[in-house]
Formats: C-alpha cells, sequence, structure tokens
C-alpha cells in the first residue's frame, strides 16, 4: 500500500526575501467591463467538475479513495462476462460436488442406525 503524502498550508506561506529587497506584485491591468466579465466567463468555464467545491468539504480519505480508484485499470464487458460465467460454473460445480457428499453420508447414516 502506498503512503499517501499529507498536504498542509505551513509551507505555502509567503516569505520575505533574503536579500533584503521588497518584492512588488506586477501592476493589474486596467480592463473595461465587458473584459472584465468575458474574462470571469472563462474561470467559469475551466472547472470540468462543477462540484470541485465539495474536495474542500471532504475528508482527505474520501479524496485518496478517488484518486485510487481513478487509477484502477477496469475489466471491459467481455472480460467481465467471462469471469461472470467461470463463477456460475465453478460455483454449481462445488455445489453439486457438496450436496453429493451430504447425500451419500446421509444415506449411510441412514442405513447404519435407523
Amino acid at each position: 500500500m502506498a503512503k499517501s503524502r499529507r498536504r498542509s498550508n505551513r509551507g505555502n506561506r509567503r516569505r520575505g526575501n533574503s536579500s533584503g529587497e521588497e518584492r512588488s506584485l506586477p501592476p493589474v491591468p486596467q480592463t473595461s467591463s465587458t473584459e472584465t466579465v468575458a474574462t470571469l466567463r472563462t474561470r467559469a468555464n475551466r472547472s470540468s467538475n462543477p462540484l470541485s467545491f465539495v474536495k474542500r468539504l471532504w475528508p482527505r480519505f474520501i479524496v485518496d479513495i478517488v484518486s485510487e480508484l481513478r487509477k484502477v485499470t477496469w475489466p471491459t464487458f467481455s472480460e467481465t462476462r467471462y469471469l461472470t460465467i467461470v463463477v456460475a460454473v465453478v460455483a454449481i460445480a462445488v455445489g453439486l460436488f457438496l450436496g453429493g457428499f451430504d447425500l451419500f453420508f446421509g444415506w449411510i447414516i441412514e442405513k447404519l442406525f435407523f
């Protein structure tokens, strides 16, 4: 089982520059209101999952389960059908075998004691 890595926000804090220089953010370009609305719409369309905010609400183990299930190589329909038939045949064969033993031992007990 692979170890899961836990993420924490401790390492993501902004730290001061060790050389003593001030860091400045790049200037924000001024845009018109139509460009701002278009920008907001493209940001909204970037999210492929409309319920991505739920990830913050889920416990970490559920997120780990979902990520592991995405890694699984699921069988094809023909493989699933074949293996289902194999399981059914083996279950019937074992049932008939055990049923035969039960009838045989029941017959022996009946002849010996009754």
